[in-house]
């Protein structure tokens, strides 16, 4: 069973574009720090669609290595059955505990959809996780399609839930699906509200993890409180959650700043935070007093 939080790992790069394969263990212990139950790796986070398939099982690898009881859940989506179906296999091969996959891009129809999944689940053989992603996929899957996914597909253990309104998809499928787990994304945009209809946590890259963890536990015994607090880091949950590689680069921006990584480099044609971003963030971050180092530890 999944739950919590389970934060979206960054790929760490040299200045030069090259993977940064010294900087994971340090990622690693800052995730573990900061209550991560699990870890995706090869997230859209992840860059995944940056990388070769020779540095994706690098940084699987990585990952797995220093992982210790953490499970990894590894992304293996491709817009071919068979090209999912080997990084399924090698995933696993390396290590991993789980994998995450979307649907192929616009793939809709329904027959289509449960070949490709139990054809991944199959050479996997393990438990898995969809990416319910339309905005990169092109693929809306409404609830009903998704329980017919976890019928077909048995060994579906969690949704991630990404397709807006989060909260009202979530509630739906919640309904349909009450033994399977139920997670938010989006940086962590809507945790409050999924939540209360039915979430187990959030899937996210978000810098400060264990602010949603420290949500999360306010929850089981204190709704209003919980709000109050996810509502006081709530503009850099936006702030972050801007769409596209530009995300991605304000995070490594921050990740750096903190020590955690080595350079803030996102692949080319990909560009690093403008000094303007850089400049809000930090102003951000100290406004809300939030560790700007990664010795400082969790809020």
């Amino acid at each position: 069973m999944l739950d919590h939080i389970i934060p979206i790992a960054l790929t760490p790069f040299h200045d030069d574009g090259g993977l940064d394969l010294d900087s994971i263990p340090t990622l690693q212990a800052f995730y573990r720090r900061q209550g991560a139950s699990a870890l995706i790796v090869l997230g859209i986070m992840g860059e995944a669609h940056a990388l070769s398939d020779q540095e994706r099982e690098a940084v699987i690898a990585a990952y797995v290595a220093t992982s210790g009881d953490l499970p990894i859940i590894a992304t293996v989506s491709a817009p071919a059955t068979e090209v999912a179906c080997e990084r399924a296999r090698r995933a696993r091969q390396l290590g991993a505990h789980y994998v995450m996959a979307a649907p192929p891009p616009g793939v809709t129809d329904v027959t289509q959809l449960t070949r490709h999944f139990s054809q991944i689940a199959t050479a996997a053989d393990c438990p898995w996780v969809l990416q319910d992603e339309p905005v990169t996929t092109g693929v809306r899957l409404p609830p009903d399609v998704i329980a017919s996914l976890a019928t077909a597909v048995p060994s579906l253990t969690a949704v991630k839930v990404e397709d807006v309104p989060t909260p009202s998809k979530i509630d739906a499928l919640h309904r349909l699906l009450p033994k399977t787990d139920l997670f938010g994304g989006l940086g962590g945009l809507y945790l409050f509200e999924e939540l209360q209809h039915g979430a187990r946590g959030s899937m996210t890259g978000f810098s400060y993890p264990d602010i949603l963890g420290r949500v999360m536990d306010r929850f089981a015994y204190d709704a209003e409180g919980a709000r109050a607090l996810f509502y006081q880091y709530l503009p850099l949950i936006r702030y972050e959650a801007q769409l596209g590689v530009r995300g991605i680069a304000i995070r490594k921006a921050l990740f750096y700043r903190r020590g955690l990584i080595a350079s803030p480099v996102v692949r080319a044609p990909a560009a690093p935070a403008d000094p303007v971003i850089q400049a809000d963030l930090l102003d951000l971050v100290k406004a809300l007093r939030l560790p700007l180092t990664a010795q400082e530890g969790p809020v």
